[in-house]
């Protein structure tokens, strides 16, 4: 007794009827759980993304994506075939891509950073000191106040994302990079702090501070501070470092985290305090989309930045009290 062809035969059938395009749709818009952002990401007009999402469905008969919330949610089916999509997507790029490595003395790339400004300080000084070495590398800096982490590493308008922790999501990997740490800070001179910085002057005398305003810095919403000390903001910015500038050439206070306090070019016009804060249980982080996390290129900038907060941006902070 010999087994009946026919189940196979009919999904041979099905699976001619899909090519490496499906593939790829189905990939992005599992990733970014939207079909424009999809679209977007893999270069495909719109139009082009629905007629495959259509062929998908009618093939593997189920609809995959439903809308909820707002956006294009899996179902099971979709949560099972993921894994082996992304694995076969793997192979096949392992199979075309014809740089098996990166060397930076000869291969070009422009990496797209999403970053905040305390890692301009920090990390660019140190890439760009590479530049003779490495003509072919060049980076795009994109405004960390705007666009959410995970939006732009799933629509690929970044590489890699330096600063603030993204929401959970199983698209992406990280590594953490530096304790979320503050220090108090005013101006040398200030009329009132000389020394030391007491809590009656912290809550009294007027702050500049970081606009935590969801949708002004991406993603500063997931910083959980225990508890808020009361305090008086008079302004309020959606860059860290602006605040450095602002309490450097006033008689406000602020806050900010010591490795930038310790690049800033306003350093020795500042008083430093530490102060009893709520804890985060976080870190600062370098956020990447798990579909690159093979790429050699993104791999070796990695290591780079790794290496350059490692050996530079250890600093000792001078406390004035």
């Amino acid at each position: 007794m010999t087994d009946n062809p026919t189940p196979r035969r009919d999904l041979t059938n099905r699976l001619l009827q899909l090519d490496i395009k499906h593939l790829v749709a189905f990939e992005a818009i599992y990733s970014t759980r939207n079909l424009s952002r999809a679209a977007k990401m893999v270069g495909f007009a719109q139009p082009t993304m629905s007629n495959l999402l259509a062929r998908l469905r009618d093939v593997l008969e189920d609809p995959l994506f439903q809308r909820r919330g707002g956006e294009m949610a899996p179902t099971p089916r979709a949560d099972k075939l993921i894994g082996g999509v992304r694995r076969i997507l793997q192979e096949v790029g392992a199979i075309t891509d014809p740089l098996a490595s990166f060397d930076p003395t000869s291969d070009s790339r422009e990496f797209k950073l999403h970053i905040l400004d305390l890692f301009e300080t920090l990390v660019m000084p140190g890439l760009l000191r590479d530049a003779a070495a490495f003509p072919g590398v060049t980076y795009r800096l994109l405004t960390a106040s705007r666009t959410p982490i995970r939006d732009a590493l799933e629509s690929g308008e970044a590489d890699l994302a330096i600063g603030m922790p993204p929401p959970n999501d199983p698209a992406l990997s990280w590594q953490s990079l530096l304790p979320i740490e503050v220090v108090a800070i005013a101006r040398v001179g200030h009329p009132e702090i000389n020394g030391g910085l007491t809590q009656e002057q912290f809550r009294r005398i007027g702050h500049v501070t970081i606009d935590m305003t969801p949708g002004v810095l991406a993603n500063a919403g997931n910083l959980r501070p225990a508890s808020r000390i009361e305090r008086h903001d008079v302004v309020q910015v959606s860059r860290p470092g602006s605040v450095i500038e602002l309490v450097a050439q006033s008689d406000l206070i602020g806050l900010a985290h010591p490795a930038q306090v310790e690049a800033s070019p306003y350093r020795d016009q500042l008083q430093v305090f530490a102060m009893p804060l709520p804890e985060f249980n976080q870190s600062f982080q370098m956020t990447w989309h798990r579909r690159n996390a093979e790429d050699p290129a993104l791999v070796w900038l990695i290591g780079r930045i790794k290496a350059i907060l490692r050996d530079e941006a250890a600093p000792s902070v001078r406390r004035t009290g």
